[in-house]
């Protein structure tokens, strides 16, 4: 099987790719005795509360979004006053 073939069965196998994504995101092997033991069932789960966080954790950063926390206004106002 090619390279092309590979990628292209795993682009058309939703639940391989929502494995691939759970179990890289626990750093786990697909191969590994956990990775085994896990059914569609638990995969599932664990990518809707993946989605979920992901929902919940966008929600709460909108108004933060771009935000430098390090930047102060004080300061910046006070040097741009001054000649460099």
């Amino acid at each position: 099987m090619t390279a092309e073939e590979i990628i292209g069965r795993l682009e058309s196998e939703p639940l391989e790719r929502l494995r691939w994504l759970v179990l890289r995101e626990f750093r786990v092997l697909p191969g590994s005795d956990a990775a085994r033991e896990l059914s569609d069932e638990d995969f599932i789960v664990c990518g809707a509360h993946m989605v979920l966080d992901l929902r919940l954790s966008s929600e709460n950063s909108d108004s933060d979004r771009g935000r430098n926390e390090a930047f102060s206004e004080e300061r910046f106002s006070r040097l741009s006053e001054e000649k460099l």
